[in-house]
């Protein structure tokens, strides 16, 4: 009973949640497109190990991109 009143509570608040909140994770993602091509290729379409590989290549990446990384951190 608590674990359906938990998933149905999240399901809503994933509803409720603001309009801007997924424009923001779409921004985020147009900014590293580019330099997960570049230097991460080899790794898409596995979005983990692309991550991972940003990350490590964070140095050589954009600026717009190291700030999206940072909030998924």
């Amino acid at each position: 009973m608590k674990f359906t009143l938990a998933i149905s509570l999240g399901l809503v608040c994933l509803l409720l949640a603001p309009v801007g909140v997924k424009a923001d994770a779409q921004q985020d993602q147009n900014a590293c497109m580019m330099d997960a091509q570049v230097y991460c290729g080899q790794f898409i379409p596995d979005r983990v190990r692309v991550a991972h590989c940003l990350m490590a290549n964070r140095s050589k990446i954009t600026p717009a991109c190291r700030d999206a990384i940072r909030r998924f951190k």
